[in-house]
């Protein structure tokens, strides 16, 4: 990576679902950039793997968290454990996610792809907006779609209550990052914070791999065929780590350059009413 990248020596990344895929990828092309990185993901034996990776690589420092992401407590405990521990966070990039043709409910009473796909990123980000106010330039990086566009609110169904579907529910979650990502950016308005969505494409990577029967094998095939390499995934979330010109506020960004969402990702109106819901306040 060469376009406009900086050293990332002496600045600290976070990176959820850093385990295996495009998260692995960009932890390790930032490894060699000299950033310090913090993994968080389920499977502890991948993490450590990717760690021992990334300090070859040339990370001065890596920290390792597992935690369950479609988990909120998790999540708090998360942000509760990393404000005692570390100074500051230069970058938090939030990728963890899943896409699942069977509908599971976590401990919590929540549809896990609603719960790790959005209610993570957003409650990732609110815990360490502390720890990023004390970076020079501090940026949110979250992992999005092309499947947005296909996404389609319904506010009496967005965990699948009454009607689901594996697919409608991620392109559904991935609209929720588009609208969750707008939003914050309006928050933090001119605050040095900088938060932006990005997209990897279709990459041939692991995700979705759990999934059994027609539906699965047929996203694996799909994948094999016209998916790209985790690297080339994961390219756009390194550029936006670490080149010198800071993100757009609330910004989605594919192929190194910004996009426009699709019409449903750019209202204002769902945009707030989903952050409220969220929160837990509507």
């Amino acid at each position: 990576m060469t376009d406009s990248a900086l050293s990332m020596k002496g600045k600290v990344v976070l990176i959820t679902g850093a385990s295996r895929g495009i998260g692995r990828a960009g932890a390790l092309h930032l490894a060699d950039l000299g950033a310090e990185l913090i993994l968080v993901g389920r499977h502890r034996g991948r993490l450590e793997e990717v760690a021992r990776l990334a300090r070859l690589a040339g990370s001065p420092q890596v920290r390792v968290y597992v935690t369950d992401l479609s988990l909120r407590e998790q999540v708090a405990e998360l942000g509760r454990k990393l404000k005692l521990a570390e100074p500051r966070l230069d970058v938090l990039w939030n990728n963890a996610g899943g896409y699942f043709t069977e509908r599971k409910v976590t401990e919590e009473g929540l549809e896990r792809t609603w719960a790790m796909n959005h209610l993570a990123y957003m409650d990732l980000t609110q815990a360490l907006l502390p720890l990023l106010e004390k970076a020079e330039d501090p940026r949110v990086i979250c992992t999005a779609s092309e499947a947005h566009r296909m996404g389609v609110l319904q506010w009496d169904n967005l965990q699948g209550e009454k009607r689901w579907g594996g697919w409608k529910s991620y392109c559904l979650t991935k609209l929720a990052n588009i609208l969750y990502v707008a939003e914050q950016g309006r928050r933090l308005g001119e605050s040095k914070i900088r938060i932006c969505a990005m997209k990897p494409g279709l990459v041939n990577s692991a995700f979705g791999d759990e999934n059994k029967g027609l539906a699965g094998l047929t996203f694996r095939i799909f994948k094999k065929l016209f998916g790209k390499t985790n690297e080339e995934g994961a390219d756009t979330a390194v550029w936006l780590a670490s080149r010198e010109a800071r993100p757009t506020q609330g910004a989605y960004y594919g192929d190194r350059k910004e996009l426009v969402s699709s019409l449903a990702g750019r209202s204002l109106e769902d945009a707030q009413r989903l952050w409220e819901i969220s929160e837990g306040k509507a």
